[in-house]
């Protein structure tokens, strides 16, 4: 039997301006897929779920 089940999915999106010039959004193309912001958005996750004791049991993951 399973350990874990899927209780519910969280999806974020991230829009830029359609007309933003290509280096801009290099640039945060570049920013989203380093490990340095998958670290900070884990840590702010964890913060979040830190506020909530009701969520203690629970686990998360971040992908793509």
């Amino acid at each position: 039997m399973a350990k874990t089940v899927i209780l519910d999915e969280l999806h974020l999106t991230i829009r830029v301006p359609a007309d933003l010039p290509d280096a801009e959004v290099y640039a945060i193309r570049r920013a989203l897929e380093g490990d340095e912001f998958a670290a900070h958005l884990r840590r702010a996750i964890r913060a979040v779920l830190a506020a909530f004791p009701d969520l203690a049991p629970t686990r998360v993951t971040l992908s793509r």
